[in-house]
């Protein structure tokens, strides 16, 4: 079955912690959004170095909206992530990027088509809305590119980030998702634990 990964968006460290303390008893991977103010125009508060600390006992997974990500990319690998998503917008190593460690996946914008994808990435990142903010309406381009990438590689394992909600999510999963993040439907809830089920039934 496939699974939900709460996100975590957070502009500083009392925001970063009063998500993870929201969620961190549903016992899911948690999605640390990374945002630079340059590959989007926005930025979060995730030191790497802190992650150990804050997040110990806590299985996680950084995505990594940031310009140059394979300086990058090694920083959260050793920082504990169990995987590392960069986008292939923001550079022209990903074949290489992908090839070297498997826990390292690629990330294709809404308007990025899925020509640009590298067979040697095994997890791919499909985003359903424009990367930067929360929040934002699904966009449907993303479930073509879902099918289109499972009929091309059929053991793709592909992560959805961005616009899920209840009237979709179970369309996403229909596609092929494997992995459905959900950011503030979650985290913003006054009962996170109660949204999180809901979707979790959503999908069996």
């Amino acid at each position: 079955m496939s699974e939900i990964h709460p996100a975590i968006l957070a502009h500083s460290e009392n925001e970063f912690m009063t998500k993870v303390k929201k969620v961190r008893a549903l016992g899911a991977p948690l999605h640390i959004d990374v945002m630079d103010g340059i590959f989007v125009q926005n930025t979060t508060w995730a030191p790497p170095e802190r992650m150990q600390e804050l997040l110990a006992g806590i299985v996680f997974e950084a995505h990594l909206m940031v310009a140059n990500p394979e300086y990058v990319i090694p920083v959260w690998l050793a920082a504990g992530a169990r995987r590392v998503i960069f986008h292939e917008e923001t550079t022209t190593q990903a074949a290489s990027l992908c090839r070297d460690n498997d826990r390292v996946s690629v990330a294709l914008n809404p308007e990025t088509p899925i020509s640009h994808l590298s067979n040697e990435c095994a997890h791919v990142c499909i985003m359903g809305v424009t990367p930067g903010w929360s929040g934002q309406p699904f966009q449907e381009i993303a479930l073509e590119k879902i099918r289109e990438i499972k009929k091309m590689y059929p053991a793709a394992h592909i992560t959805v980030d961005g616009g899920a909600r209840s009237e979709n999510i179970r369309a996403i999963v229909d596609a092929g998702a494997d992995v459905v993040v959900v950011g503030s439907a979650i985290t913003d809830a006054d009962d996170p634990a109660a949204v999180y089920q809901s979707f979790k039934e959503m999908l069996k």
